[in-house]
């Protein structure tokens, strides 16, 4: 009888401390909410030094607050502060550990650091997460790319199109890759892809151009070259020049506006003209003078030598 009052005073007190605190741990919880939801409008605001602050807020009262963290992340990541970033997604991924946007978002960190290899292993976690996550497909692209395994980051980005065939930056990537493969049929296809999407990229109608030079269809090249200045009158294609070099040897008509503009000098012809009467005389009377001084100079060294 002893044992089952023990239990039943042990269950009581359980029911007691937990009427008490619940509406502590609400409470901490309704305040950390509050914090977080005034973090969320500042970064909205790009504000972002005053969303981590009001993240830091949410975090002191709840530690354990994993959007907190990831929130916190995400304001990191808009300042470059990319190592920061990384340890509050880890905070983060401590908590929930098979979250893979978490570990897609510690890759994106890693990246920026330029720490490939290790953002590849965090990658490859989060697409066998979640192999159905553009982010995290897309990421892992973007790794394979930078560590040169062109193949790889293809398939990759394949994979991410799958699940948003309408992003036009993973399209432009997509066609960098192929480039680089020397596939340049396929590397067309894909920036037009992009282009459809989004048809005011000067970055990806440079990579046009630079495809079409590549194969030889200079005049395809130029005009895609053109278009890039258009759209951005700072943006010189780094092929633009030898395109117009090219093009000018073969057919020297086809000059560049930009090139006469710079070499088209006008000279004018001066005729000569002889200078007044009056000069001549001048220059005839100052060189009598000088025949004149130097013959007395003769004479009174002659005078000397003889007396």
């Amino acid at each position: 009888m002893n044992r089952w009052n023990s239990m039943v005073l042990a269950i009581f007190l359980f029911l007691v401390t937990a009427l008490i605190f619940s509406p502590v741990a609400a409470q901490n919880i309704q305040d950390a909410t509050v914090w977080i939801n005034k973090g969320k409008e500042a970064f909205q605001k790009k504000d972002y030094l005053s969303a981590i602050a009001a993240y830091d807020q949410a975090l002191l009262i709840d530690q354990y607050y994993t959007e907190g963290w990831k929130l916190r992340g995400d304001a990191l990541m808009e300042l470059n502060r990319y190592a920061e970033a990384a340890e509050s997604y880890d905070r983060a991924i401590a908590i929930d550990k098979t979250n893979a946007d978490l570990f897609g978002k510690k890759g994106r960190a890693i990246y920026k650091l330029g720490n490939y290899q290790e953002a590849l292993e965090i990658f490859t976690r989060a697409v066998s997460l979640n192999p159905n996550s553009f982010q995290n497909k897309d990421g892992y692209g973007d790794v394979l790319a930078a560590l040169n395994r062109f193949t790889e980051a293809d398939h990759a980005y394949t994979g991410a199109l799958k699940i948003d065939p309408k992003n036009n930056a993973t399209w432009n990537k997509k066609g960098e890759v192929l480039a680089k493969m020397y596939r340049n049929k396929e590397a067309l296809a894909a920036f037009n892809q992009s282009i459809q999407i989004y048809p005011d990229s000067a970055e990806v109608w440079n990579n046009i151009g630079s495809v079409h030079f590549n194969m030889g269809n200079l005049n395809k090249a130029l005009t895609a070259f053109e278009k890039a200045i258009s759209l951005d009158k700072s943006y010189i294609p780094q092929k633009y020049g030898d395109t117009i070099s090219r093009l000018t040897k073969a057919d020297p008509s086809k000059q560049s506006p930009i090139i006469e503009e710079d070499t088209d000098i006008q000279v004018t012809n001066i005729p000569f003209t002889m200078p007044p009467a009056i000069f001549v005389l001048n220059y005839i009377m100052i060189g009598i003078g000088v025949i004149v001084i130097i013959l007395l100079g003769v004479m009174t060294l002659m005078k000397k030598r003889s007396g």
